[in-house]
């Protein structure tokens, strides 16, 4: 499976282009300051993850993949 850390940085690159919706791209802000800012990936809720999966599989396809 696509690591959180990898999930994020890939949808970091979709941020302010159109691509992702205000919800979205507000979440992925979040996300990307979190970890550049030296937050632990592993604190976000399960919630958060599954919704960062479907943003993942929404863009590039499937998570599982490495």
């Amino acid at each position: 499976m696509k690591s959180v850390g990898a999930m994020i940085q890939q949808l970091d690159g979709l941020i302010n282009t159109g691509d992702l919706n205000a919800w979205e791209s507000q979440f992925m802000t979040n996300l990307v300051l979190r970890t550049v800012h030296g937050r632990d990936t592993g604190t976000l809720s399960e919630r958060q993850i599954d919704r960062l999966q479907e943003l993942y599989v929404k863009h590039f396809g499937d998570a599982e993949s490495a």
